[in-house]
């Protein structure tokens, strides 16, 4: 199985539990890594056998700089399950997403990350 990894993504949100967090906003990591296979891209360089880095940027970006989710692990969901539906031949995705200045007192270095990975059924 090959991987397409789209890492270190950096977007701005309004995810969180705390008012302040809602209000603000505040940065965003993502890490993509979809599964599929790539054969015929790697033998034909032919941009349609493979997946659009842009369009998986692109789908990423709308769900960080959408609708707002309490909990990242809410967000990593939405952003696994819109990957998997974007092209039928992504096979597995895994997504992890890090808010590196999370709320807390006297912490500007922690980080908070899930990582969800899902397979089609």
């Amino acid at each position: 199985m090959d991987e397409i990894r789209l890492t270190n993504m950096v977007f701005f949100g309004t995810h969180g539990v705390n008012p302040e967090e809602t209000a603000l906003g505040q940065r965003f990591g993502v890490n993509l890594c979809v599964w599929l296979d790539l054969s015929q891209a790697s033998s034909t360089d032919s941009i349609e056998r493979t997946v659009s880095y842009a369009g998986l940027y692109k789908l990423v970006q709308a769900e960080v700089e959408g609708t707002p989710s309490k909990l990242l692990e809410h967000l990593a969901g939405r952003i696994v399950n819109k990957v998997l539906a974007h092209d039928p031949r992504i096979e597995r995705a895994r997504v992890e997403v890090s808010k590196p200045s999370p709320p807390l007192k006297g912490s500007t270095t922690v980080a908070v990350a899930v990582v969800l990975e899902r397979s089609r059924v």
